[in-house]
């Protein structure tokens, strides 16, 4: 994953230098959040494979439980419900430092 790294030496306050050798600006801080947005994603969807998956087995084991199949799944539209939110938040972040670390508006913004 490549957002933990850059977390761990992200920048020396007195050299102004990261751990790669690159300038600690305002471009490296915004690559480090679009970084962890993106392993946080990746995080996310593991877990939900993993609820999705036992949401399946309760669905499947519910047999013939009336309730059990409707708590099954109303969990599953939760998690599917929660996930769509995550993926829309990451669109959100990416869009952002995606048009934040472009040298055009970057230079468009300190003028």
């Amino acid at each position: 994953m490549p957002g933990w790294k850059p977390l761990i030496g992200f920048c020396d306050p007195l050299l102004k230098v990261g751990e790669s050798g690159t300038r600690c600006d305002f471009n490296a801080f915004i690559t480090l959040i679009k970084h962890g947005i993106h392993d946080m994603g990746l995080i996310s969807t593991l877990v939900v494979v993993a609820l999705l998956c036992y949401v399946g087995f309760e669905l499947l084991t519910s047999q013939g439980n009336v309730s059990a199949w409707t708590n099954a799944k109303k969990r599953f539209g939760k998690v599917i419900f929660g996930y769509i939110w995550v993926l829309a938040a990451w669109l959100i972040v990416y869009t952002i430092t995606t048009a934040l670390l472009n040298p055009a508006t970057t230079i468009q913004i300190l003028k």
